[in-house]
């Protein structure tokens, strides 16, 4: 709708950066983490209509925080880039070649790049997630996915217009993440506010059917409520599932942590407690002490046909244990759940119950996202991951979950 370019203005500890699209130079902000490290992951931040890279900074440097390389940018079009928006046509190549950019940036780790848009952006996002391989993760705000669909069927004129004049001359399934599913790599996250009238949730719900049926990985997350512009405090309520989606797709925030705590997260997430528990067969379970319940549940073996395993819960005083025995054998077993909930029991680095958040952030560092009530740590390997639930700043719980097989 825009044509520019106009000027980005200066912002305090963002870096004014030029980037090359195709044909165009492209405005935007470079922000890094205080605290550099080499082969720290990286994610391009693209706006929705109207808007800018300006618009994106406060993401950008909530990102840096946590440790990631983020570039946020101006498409074509808007300010501080120069071209005509085109409805995600040549904007999505740009995104392509502004991937390159930023992966030779120094630092960064070329094999864990992102990308992160909201509206038009989000429809950019995955349009440039059908031409590059290159992607570890992409999370895509509110987008546009079929945008014939959201012409015949929006209420709004203005909609119609830009879909007329903007995007149909370039082809609408062109421009239409909902026709590249196929060619989609990378994993997908989906958030949309369910009183979304201008963008209906139920393009996101159309993306995901694709990308779950052609067998690609895609999560979708609805905000009740909630409109196209997210107000801060559904943004907020979003975050923690950005930050999730990012740590378990490789995309760690590293460069959050000291080598020394990353060591700590991954043993911690693996085994965190001070016990004989994961050693061992069924009676190192027993042996912690007295089961106050116990519960078997009989499953079929995912890898064997007529092969049964068995699923064994125990309740301990202030300890809960899940572990799968395969072939419903008692000589070795696989975690999939383990509750601690009375200091009686002790975790490794001294992480009891009542320790603080602090002591906590010092032995582990940074959490990699943050949820109403409980922080998460993940393996940097998948192999686990610690939820660790605080109120008043202590920790009252303590929770681990693996990988079900």
């Amino acid at each position: 709708m825009r044509s520019g370019p106009e000027t980005l203005p200066d912002i305090a500890g963002a870096a004014n950066v030029a980037v090359p699209g195709i044909g165009v130079t492209l405005g935007g902000y470079l922000l890094q983490p205080s605290t550099r490290k080499p082969q720290m992951p990286a994610l391009l931040l693209l706006h929705g209509n109207p808007g800018s890279a300006e618009d994106l900074e406060p993401t950008a440097r909530n990102l840096a925080e946590r440790g990631y390389v983020a570039l946020a940018l101006s498409m074509r079009g808007f300010p501080g880039s120069g071209g005509k928006d085109d409805c995600g046509a040549r904007q999505a190549d740009d995104a392509v070649e502004a991937l390159h950019w930023l992966a030779r940036q120094p630092g960064v780790d070329r094999s864990r790049l992102g990308i992160l848009g909201y509206g038009q952006g989000a429809q950019v996002a995955l349009l440039a997630a059908a031409r590059t391989s290159q992607l570890r993760a992409v999370v895509a705000y509110s987008p546009v996915i079929d945008i014939t669909r959201w012409g015949e069927t929006t209420g709004y004129q203005p909609v119609r217009n830009y879909v007329a004049q903007v995007c149909q001359p370039h082809g609408s399934s062109s421009v239409s993440p909902l026709f590249h599913a196929p060619t989609m790599s990378a994993p997908v996250l989906l958030i949309h506010g369910v009183a979304d009238d201008w963008v209906p949730p139920s393009q996101s719900e159309l993306m995901h059917e694709a990308l779950q049926g052609g067998g690609r990985f895609s999560e979708l997350r609805l905000i009740p409520g909630a409109k196209h512009e997210l107000t801060e405090d559904e943004l907020e309520q979003s975050w923690p599932w950005v930050m999730g989606f990012l740590a378990r797709n490789q995309m760690l925030s590293l460069a959050a942590r000291t080598q020394e705590q990353q060591t700590r997260v991954n043993t911690f997430t693996e085994r965190g407690w001070a016990s004989r528990l994961g050693r061992g067969g069924i009676k190192t379970i027993r042996e912690l002490g007295p089961v106050k319940r116990e519960i078997i549940t009989k499953v079929q073996n995912p890898h064997v046909d007529g092969h049964t395993d068995e699923i064994r819960e125990f309740f301990l005083n202030g300890l809960y244990i899940r572990a799968l025995f395969p072939g419903g054998q008692h000589n070795a077993y696989l975690l999939q759940q383990v509750w601690i909930s009375k200091p009686r029991w002790r975790t490794k680095y001294g992480l009891n119950l009542g320790t603080t958040r602090e002591a906590l952030e010092e032995k582990l560092g940074q959490p990699d996202a943050e949820q109403d009530g409980f922080l998460e740590y993940f393996h940097s390997m998948g192999i686990g991951t610690a939820r660790i639930y605080l109120d008043a700043e202590r920790i009252v719980k303590l929770e681990w979950e693996f990988p079900a097989d």
